[in-house]
């Protein structure tokens, strides 16, 4: 039990990755960009469509492609550590809401992900926010990736009184080749599910490349 539980610590490295470049370096200028003031939002983002136009992006390591609406900010981040995976960001144009996607090679086959990711990855999730952390919601129910099981977590983080609560979307998927992909979204309380039917269509048209 304890070696499985040690791959999983091993593997879950990536989503911490993911948070830490989500808070501390997500748009330049900015010492933590997502956490604003979660009081009145600028009228005009209330206004935005929610159908809009979608372009494809394409992961530079041709791992995935994947559909989003153009109008989102996209920068695809080489890793800061030496053996770090390159991270792709997605802010969208409420400027508090950040999507990360990252692919990287895994210690772990599809039928021991399924089997230990409602136990493992809440645990490592709780053990890296140890601080406020609620775990909202987990399950292998809600979405795919590719054709393939994924697991996803929803989770509130309470930062402090003055920068109060993130909401937070994990998802993650293990492909045969021992490649895992993840996607972690979190915005304001308010502004979260706005976001989600536009998040979900671009997690739905994710293509994983077979090689």
């Amino acid at each position: 039990m304890n070696d499985l539980f040690y791959k999983y610590k091993i593997s879950f490295n990536l989503f911490c990755i993911c948070i830490i470049l989500i808070i501390f370096i997500a748009s330049p200028g900015s010492k933590i960009p997502f956490i604003f003031s979660y009081g009145q939002q600028p009228e005009f983002l209330s206004q935005v469509e929610k159908v809009q136009n979608t372009t494809t992006y394409a992961d530079p390591n041709n791992n995935y492609t994947l559909q989003h609406p153009e109008i989102w900010k996209v920068e695809y981040k080489e890793p800061h550590i030496k053996f770090g995976y390159p991270v792709t960001q997605f802010t969208l144009p409420d400027h508090v809401s950040i999507i990360t996607i990252s692919m990287t090679d895994i210690d772990l086959d599809e039928k021991e992900f399924k089997d230990g990711f409602l136990v493992f990855y809440p645990l490592i999730l709780q053990e890296k926010f140890n601080n406020g952390l609620e775990i909202i919601n987990k399950t292998l129910k809600n979405y795919t990736i590719g054709g393939h099981a994924a697991g996803s977590i929803i989770f509130n983080n309470y930062v402090d009184d003055s920068l109060g609560i993130i909401k937070g979307l994990f998802i993650t998927s293990v492909f045969e080749n021992n490649k895992t992909i993840s996607i972690t979204y979190t915005s304001s309380e308010k502004n979260f599910d706005r976001n989600m039917k536009d998040i979900e269509s671009m997690i739905k048209s994710i293509k994983i490349d077979p090689t």
